[in-house]
């Protein structure tokens, strides 16, 4: 089961990346507009995920993937 902070997912070799993108985009300027009026603050974290078959991978031991590297981004909204 996913956290109630997920947001969505961007797949950055769809087709449709420019949207998912775009997307992204507006949560980050939501989450902006919405810590300007109110007393509770929020952010939006964007975490990599290695994907299968990924050459950059290596069997690396860090727990993250930079998103540099990432296939896909999962995107959440924390409270702060």
């Amino acid at each position: 089961m996913r956290t109630k902070c997920y947001v969505m997912t961007v797949d950055k070799r769809s087709d449709d990346v420019s949207e998912q993108l775009s997307q992204l985009q507006d949560i980050r300027n939501k989450v902006s507009f919405l810590n300007k009026h109110t007393l509770s603050k929020h952010y939006v974290k964007c975490q990599g995920r290695w994907g299968r078959n990924n050459p950059n991978y290596n069997r690396r031991r860090i727990p993250f993937c930079p998103l540099k590297d990432a296939v896909k981004w999962d995107v959440y909204i924390y409270k702060t």
